[in-house]
């Protein structure tokens, strides 16, 4: 039986809504990021940061599940949260199109690939499907030499990246393999209002329990940021948006004192995502004149994550990864099942801004005089395409460091 590589990278950089309600597939995404990060973050060890694109897993599985058959099928649909009656394709095609920003000031493009082997047997109409649905190039090489296969990836993804993500698999990395997909997320944006960087100062971060653990270098900006306090989410959340045409935001969802981000990211999960971004567009109306003093720590973070684990572990995703039930026969003429299914991301969090390869119940309060927001304890973030509210970057800062 061959195998199939699966292979999901995302890129984020930061210098310091129209709906469609006829298509709820931006909650679901959003429902799965959630869980996503959550699972992530009790699997990888303790303290360490994460950043991923749930948004490309997503668009991966996604892409397999419209080839797979029986229980991979049914297993796949509903680790995606997909149980509706229309056609997943025309679903994320109707997304896809917002999900392409290219302005001086923000750039946000996805790249979906499918690296087939010439002497394969994977089925034309497969391809063109995927070609089609999920704008996936199909290239043709020589899987025997695995030199030229991984040298051809790696630059693949060295230019989409822009260099910043270089060297992501080694010739041995093909073996038995006859199939690699790759599905990556780009994103840079600079922020609407920078920080300036003569304000930067070193300072102490804290865990959830108020203990010192390291020292950040503190950003702070004055601004009319959106903020609101979740009572249900145990947090609090502002609105760093990116560009000049609110297309893209950052949104920081900070842990009240004694709360840890895992209990934060639990609640959540039982949120209506798009009640939480209403929420938030209602503060902005509520307080457009009131300003927010927020202190935001420059980060750097690179994650590696082995994505079979989490999948089987917490999404119920077995058969996919067994030779012995794997069912993807609308993809190949011969028995194929995934081997191997890995992310890589990285982010960058600066002045200028960022580079980055349920009833939601709010509490406002009059605010009297400059309300602060500091960031020195355990975070969560989400970068988010605010015209279908989807989060295509997430990730969890708890491990202090001087970038």
């Amino acid at each position: 039986m061959q195998a199939i590589v699966l292979i999901v990278l995302s890129m984020a950089l930061c210098y310091a809504q129209v709906h469609t309600p006829y298509n709820d597939l931006p909650n679901r995404i959003g429902n799965f990021s959630i869980e996503a990060l959550y699972h992530t973050s009790r699997t990888l060890q303790d303290g360490q940061n994460i950043i991923m694109s749930p948004l490309t897993i997503w668009t991966a599985l996604a892409a397999i599940a419209e080839g797979a058959q029986g229980g991979t099928r049914e297993e796949i649909f509903n680790a995606i949260r997909w149980r509706g009656t229309r056609d997943i394709s025309n679903s994320y095609r109707e997304i896809s199109q917002w999900l392409k920003v290219n302005t001086y000031t923000v750039k946000l493009t996805k790249l979906n690939t499918m690296f087939v082997d010439q002497k394969s047997l994977v089925l034309r109409h497969y391809q063109d499907l995927a070609k089609v649905n999920y704008e996936m190039d199909v290239i043709s090489l020589n899987f025997s030499d695995s030199v030229v296969v991984a040298s051809v990836l790696n630059r693949a993804i060295a230019d989409f990246t822009n260099g910043v993500i270089k060297q992501i698999v080694e010739p041995d990395y093909f073996q038995n393999s006859n199939m690699v997909l790759v599905s990556a997320i780009y994103f840079k944006g600079q922020w609407s209002v920078p920080f300036n960087t003569s304000e930067t100062k070193r300072a102490p971060f804290y865990d959830s329990e108020g203990q010192t653990i390291g020292d950040v270098n503190m950003m702070h900006k004055r601004y009319t940021y959106p903020l609101s306090n979740f009572r249900q989410l145990q947090a609090r959340v502002i609105e760093l948006p990116y560009g000049d045409r609110n297309r893209m935001s950052m949104f920081v969802m900070l842990p009240n004192p004694g709360v840890s981000v895992e209990n934060m990211l639990r609640n959540m999960q039982n949120l209506n995502l798009d009640s939480f971004f209403e929420e938030m567009r209602i503060s902005k109306e509520e307080y457009p004149d009131d300003e927010v003093d927020c202190f935001f720590p420059r980060f750097k973070v690179e994650s590696e994550i082995d994505l079979v684990d989490v999948l089987q572990k917490n999404f119920g995703i077995t058969d996919l990864f067994d030779p012995k039930n794997a069912r993807l026969g609308l993809i190949a003429r011969t028995p194929v099942y995934v081997s191997k299914m890995f992310h890589r991301a990285q982010i960058e969090v600066t002045e200028e801004g960022t580079t980055a390869a349920a009833v939601t119940v709010a509490e406002f309060k009059s605010r009297s005089g400059i309300v602060t927001f500091k960031a020195d304890r355990p975070f969560v973030y989400l970068i988010v395409e605010k015209e279908t509210n989807t989060i295509v970057i997430c990730g969890l800062y708890k491990q202090p460091s001087l970038y």
